[in-house]
Order: structure tokens, then C-alpha cells, then sequence
């Protein structure tokens, strides 16, 4: 309860912050002209609500960026990172977008995290003709539906699963049937359980016995993993986010199923790892970033970043920080003025700039394709010893 108190608190406090800032900066602008006050990037993001720990950890990040940007900040100029707190919902979504376009006269949003979110906020940034970016969202087709002012810094998950599954038949030969075990309740699990596994399955001669439904905040899964067990698959496939993923996992384990288990990309979190405990030994799941990379520029960053945060970053942190220093590269790079009169203008030139970038991040290197998806290199990791392990 402390904990939840705390987080409300920040959150208010946050909001009253970035309010005064707001009022701050417009006076300032009142008083110079034409000019804006400082560069201002929108970020949303759920820190408090459902998968806060997705969204805490997105902040230490962003922050990481922050204080990289404090150093010399965009052509001089300071930076203001105007963050409002999601709470996982739609409607917060939805508002706070308008918020950062019509009010905060953003030049970019980052964000929203969730792919149900994206949905509803991508439409918004559309018709506000910004750009914006989620570092998170895996739903299939999201930027593609709101072109040309949606990217996503992040692999679908048709674009991941196929390489995990492969490895993952290809460690376990005698997969022949599966269960899935589908979270029906999150827009991105939903579609990756009974659209995106199936396919790529069938397609390779695996027998879907049953798609298993559960729903995000559920607390007892022995049922349906009693159900797993009648069917006796060869194979056991979860597509959830941490928190369900690694009960679901435990509780597989805990029924004596000793089958093989291939997780979805919200499990990749270390979340995951804590939750499900030596249950999650042999797990495999597909991401972007891999924290153990031995790269000496990417080693470091991961080192701060535990500094911060006490565990390692995720796939989702590693976005997020790239993402900042896109808009940077791109914001340093096209002209943009920051001033008030030429917001419109400023904000199509870095909508352009996305368009055609080619970025070398922490999480490798990155540019958009036609369907505003980043193309990235995936990585499929296996749970060793209460850590994610890269799969040679």
C-alpha cells in the first residue's frame, strides 16, 4: 500500500510540476515573441496502473537521455520532457495525447507504451499532424494504420516470432502439438496467442491442440493449466506479459509439466525471471536488445542503467533511450527552429527526417520502413539461471 501511495504521490506531484513549467515556459514565450522557451518532447507512459513496472523502468531510461541532454541540450538549447503517467488506460491515452499537442505544443510524443494505448493515440497524433513514436508497442499493423505521423521503435511481433519459434523447434525437435496459453485481455498478447503463433505453427507442421484464454490480472491459473495438462501437448507456447506470463510458467511446473515453454515478447522483461522463479529455467523469448551484449559502448550504458535501476534494462528501456536521440539527431539536423510560429513546419521536418534515418542506438542499428515499423535485429534469449541468456 506504501509503495501504491508513493507512486500516486510522484505522479501528482509530477503533474503539478510539469503544469507550472507549462504556464512557465508559455509566459516566457509571451514575453520573447515568437520563440518557444525550450525544445519540448512529449512522453507517455504508464507509471502508475497496470505494468508500471514497464513504465518505471522506461523513465530511468529517458532520464539516462535527460541528463545526457543536460550536457549541451538540442542545438543549445534546453530540453523539456513533459511526462504524463498513463496509467495503462486508454482514455488517460487519448487525452493526454491532445494535452501534449494542442496545449503542451510538443514537437514529438514518445509513448504510449501499451499496444491498446497506441491504438487510440496513434489516430490522435494523425490528426494533430505530430509525430509520434512508441518505443514498446508489438501489435502487428499499428504505425501502419496511422502513416505517415506513427512509428514504432520496436519489432512487431510478426516480425520476431518466426525466428523464435525456429529456435526453439529447432532445440526441441520433437515438438509436434502444442497449447497456447493466450491473454485475451491485452490488445498485443491477444493477437499474438491467436493470430500470430498459430500461424507461424501451423505453418511449419506444429498441431495447435487448444488456445487456452486468461486475462490480464487474473491470480489463479490451475485451470487452465489443468487443462494444459488433459491435452498433454508436446510443447507449451504463453503469450502474456510478465506478471501472468511468470505465474503461468510457475504454475505449469508446479502441476509437474515438464514440456518445453516459448514465451511472447512481454515476458522478456527480468520481471518475468523474479515472478516465475527456477520455473522459468529453459523459457525462451525474442527481443530487440540483449543487456548481456558485450559491446564495450553497449556494456556500459547497461552498467549505468543497473546503477539506476537495480536490474537490467529491457528491450523496452533500450527503445526508449534510442528514441530520444533520434528526435535529437533529427531535430539537430533538418532546421527546425523551435518557434512558436513555425511549430507546424518543425514538426513535419522531423516526421520527415524519421522517415528516412538511419540510426546506430544501444539497441543496434535502426531505421523505419514504409510501414513506419523499425527494422531491427531480434534476438531470441533463454531463461538460464535466473537470467536471460543469449541463444548462440
Amino acid at each position: 500500500m506504501r509503495l501504491c501511495s508513493d507512486i500516486h504521490h510522484r505522479r501528482r506531484q509530477t503533474m503539478k510540476i510539469t503544469t507550472r513549467t507549462v504556464a512557465a515556459l508559455a509566459a516566457g514565450a509571451l514575453l520573447a515573441g515568437s520563440a518557444l522557451a525550450d525544445i519540448r518532447i512529449g512522453v507517455l507512459m504508464p507509471l502508475s496502473g497496470k505494468g508500471a513496472s514497464y513504465g518505471q523502468h522506461q523513465e530511468v531510461a529517458m532520464k539516462m537521455a535527460q541528463q545526457e541532454l543536460e550536457k549541451g541540450g538540442i542545438k543549445g538549447e534546453k530540453v523539456q520532457f513533459i511526462v504524463y503517467d498513463t496509467r495503462g488506460e486508454n482514455a488517460e491515452a487519448i487525452s493526454l495525447t491532445r494535452k501534449l499537442i494542442h496545449n503542451d505544443k510538443v514537437l514529438a510524443i514518445i509513448g504510449p507504451f501499451f499496444s491498446a494505448e497506441t491504438e487510440v493515440a496513434f489516430p490522435v497524433g494523425v490528426q494533430g499532424k505530430t509525430p509520434i513514436i512508441t518505443a514498446s508497442a508489438a501489435k502487428p499493423g499499428i504505425a501502419t494504420k496511422n502513416r505517415p505521423w506513427a512509428f514504432r521503435n520496436a519489432l512487431a511481433s510478426d516480425q520476431m516470432n518466426g525466428l523464435l519459434i525456429d529456435s526453439w523447434l529447432k532445440q526441441n525437435p520433437n515438438v509436434k502439438s502444442v497449447v497456447i496459453l493466450t491473454d485475451v485481455k491485452d490488445a498485443f498478447t491477444k493477437v499474438d496467442g491467436q493470430t500470430v503463433f498459430p500461424a507461424i505453427l501451423q505453418a511449419k507442421g506444429i498441431k495447435v491442440l487448444d488456445n487456452i484464454s486468461f486475462q490480464t490480472a487474473d491470480i489463479d491459473y490451475a485451470a487452465q493449466v489443468t487443462r494444459t495438462k488433459q491435452l498433454n501437448p508436446d510443447g507449451i507456447v504463453v503469450a502474456g506479459l510478465y506478471n501472468e506470463g511468470g505465474n503461468i510458467v510457475r504454475e505449469i511446473r508446479k502441476q509437474g509439466l515438464k514440456q518445453p515453454v516459448v514465451g511472447a515478447l512481454g515476458m522478456s522483461e527480468p520481471k518475468f525471471l523474479d515472478i516465475a522463479g527456477p520455473a522459468s529455467e529453459g523459457t525462451m523469448v525474442v527481443m530487440p536488445f540483449w543487456p548481456d551484449n558485450p559491446e564495450p559502448r553497449i556494456a556500459s550504458w547497461v552498467n549505468e542503467y543497473k546503477k539506476r535501476a537495480n536490474v537490467a534494462p529491457n528491450n523496452t528501456d533500450a527503445l526508449m533511450y534510442d528514441t530520444v536521440f533520434m528526435l535529437k539527431n533529427c531535430i539537430e539536423t533538418t532546421g527546425v527552429t523551435n518557434k512558436e510560429a513555425d511549430l507546424a513546419g518543425d514538426r513535419e521536418k522531423i516526421r520527415g527526417c524519421l522517415e528516412k534515418i538511419k540510426f546506430n542506438g544501444v539497441a543496434g542499428p535502426i531505421r523505419f520502413n514504409e510501414n513506419g515499423d523499425a527494422v531491427l535485429q531480434p534476438t531470441v534469449l533463454q531463461a538460464r539461471g535466473g537470467k536471460w541468456s543469449y541463444l548462440r
